[in-house]
């Protein structure tokens, strides 16, 4: 028997199959799913959908949510363990899907997790690599010097 959650996710994805497909076929029962852009905190839910709506006439229900479930666990840690992404940071998640019909499960592979970066975030990072710039071009200027000092120094021995 289907939980509240699950219940509802499973409306959701049926409403989304009417709206928009975020899933692209690849092969026979192989999908690249997209959740498109969405707050980090949300990942889990989405891709969930998502994976429903893309696999909904081909795997089990059950197995959709359980093998989905397994690949949120990997995706935490690569968003907050790796990344370090905090909950609102946007982000796209991209992941080819297979279902395995003789074991009865979906396979994931090549997960991306494409991270945007607003206007403010941008141009911080902007001033901090022109600030790294001006002082590798002055360390770069004082081994120039250095250089020729030393060239003096062999051409007048």
């Amino acid at each position: 028997m289907p939980t509240e959650e699950e219940k509802r996710d499973l409306e959701r994805a049926e409403e989304y199959e009417h709206i928009t497909a975020r899933a692209t076929v690849i092969g026979k029962n192989k999908i690249e799913l997209s959740t498109g852009l969405i707050i980090a905190a949300r990942n889990a839910d989405k891709l969930r959908r998502v994976a429903l709506v893309a696999f909904s006439r081909v795997a089990p229900k059950d197995v959709i949510v359980r093998d989905v479930a397994e690949l949120n666990k990997k995706l935490y840690d690569i968003i907050v363990k790796e990344m370090k992404l905090n909950k609102l940071s946007v982000i796209r998640i991209l992941v080819d899907a297979e279902y395995n019909e003789r074991e009865n499960k979906l396979e994931f592979d090549n997960i991306r997790v494409i991270r945007y970066l607003t206007e403010e975030e941008c141009s911080n990072q902007l001033k901090q690599l022109n600030e790294k710039i001006k002082d590798l071009e002055k360390e770069l200027q004082t081994y120039k010097e250095k250089i020729k000092k030393i060239e003096q120094l062999l051409s007048s021995s």
